[in-house]
Formats: C-alpha cells, structure tokens, sequence
C-alpha cells in the first residue's frame, strides 16, 4: 500500500502560490508584449521558432497533465494551469505572424526543421533500442529538448544575421523568469510528491529551454 505524501506546509504553498501568479503574470506579459512588438516588425522571428514552440508546451501540457493523474496536488494543478496558458497564447502569437502578413517560411525555418527532425529520430531510435517508445516521459522530455532548444539556437542565429527588433524586450526577460519559476515549481513538486518519470521528463526539457534561451538573449544583446 502506497503511503500519500505529506501535506506540504504553509510555507512551501505561499512559494508555489507565488510562483504561479509570476509564471501567469510574465506570460501574459511576453504573449501580449510579443503580439504588440509582431504588429510593428517580425524582424529575427521564424515561423519554426513559434511552431516548435507550440508543439514543446503541447508535449509539457500532457506531461504536466499525466503527472497530477499520477499524484494529484495544489502545485501540480497549478503547472498544469500554467501550460494550458502558454498554449493559448503560443497560437495567438503564431496566427498573428503568418495572418498578419508579414510571416513567410525561411532557409532558417527549413534548417530549423531539419535540425529537430534529426534529433526526434535520434530520440526515437535511442528509445526503441531500450524498449521505450515516444509516450514514456523521459523519451518526449528529450523530444522537447529537440521541438524548443534547437529552434532558439536557430533563432539565435537568425537574430545574429537579420537583426532582433520583433523580439520584444519585455518577452526576452519573461521568458527567463517564467522557464525559471517552472524550473521552481517541478523542485517544489518533486519535494511534494517525490520523483517519477513525468517530472524528470519536464525537467529535462526546462533545463535545456533555459539553456538554449540564454544563448538567444546574449545574441540579441549583441546585435
């Protein structure tokens, strides 16, 4: 029989409850900033960046979802909430770049493209040779890795090459804060309800979304 874990303390959800109004509040400010600034130019911005983009939260919603099944709680309710936000507005920032009229298919998008196919198929082929196919948690963690590290590396280098100004400012600092307070809630759910395969999963994929990011910031400070 399987012991619940303990409730967490006063503390421990006064963080949570903080993190998330961040995590809602940057998000609101990057999707709203970053529709304003596409409006005015899509400089440096890719359709791939934003596609990919749609398809990492999609693949982190369902994490996120299998992870409250699996050890229902306040924190992972609230990480769950926080995707299904960043989803919506993902497809309201990718229909403004291509209904706006000013969004075309790149050499950057095809290189970005064939980038993370590259790396789903080396994910796949790693998996099956250890009898793990593309739903374990761990396997879509790192196929996240290849849907958002690799487009903001690509991005990165677009900026580097074309300039940065559809990349709002107010969207390049949100984005470190909300990547870090999601890093802060999978600590504070993994302290909660312990370690499985859906929250290694999510934390690969945050690790890398920082990393990347990063990367695109020091490129976008430059040019």
């Amino acid at each position: 029989m399987n012991t619940p874990p303990p409730a967490p303390s006063r503390r421990a959800r006064l963080i949570a409850d903080t993190l998330f109004v961040v995590q809602l509040s940057c998000g609101l400010a990057f999707g709203g900033g970053q529709t304003l600034k596409m409006l005015e130019s899509t400089e440096g911005v890719s359709i791939s960046w934003l596609a990919f983009w749609a398809i990492f939260l999609l693949i982190n919603m369902r994490l996120s979802f299998q992870s409250h099944r699996a050890a229902p709680s306040r924190v992972t309710a609230q990480t769950l909430c926080i995707y299904i936000v960043w989803t919506l507005l993902m497809a309201v920032n990718l229909s403004v770049l291509i209904f706006h009229g000013t969004g075309r298919w790149s050499e950057i998008d095809t290189l970005t493209s064939l980038l993370a196919l590259v790396g789903v198929g080396v994910t796949l082929a790693i998996g099956a040779r250890h009898r793990l196919d593309w739903r374990d948690p761990i396997v879509r963690g790192w196929l996240a890795v290849f849907f958002k590290g690799v487009p903001q590396l690509t991005l990165a280098w677009n900026i580097w090459l074309h300039g940065g100004a559809g990349l709002a400012a107010v969207g390049i600092w949100a984005g470190h804060v909300t990547i870090g307070t999601r890093i802060g809630q999978l600590v504070y759910a993994i302290r909660e309800a312990g370690w499985d395969r859906y929250r290694r999963g999510s934390l690969i994929s945050e690790v890398a979304n920082e990393a990347s990011w990063i990367v695109t910031t020091v490129v976008w400070l430059l040019v």
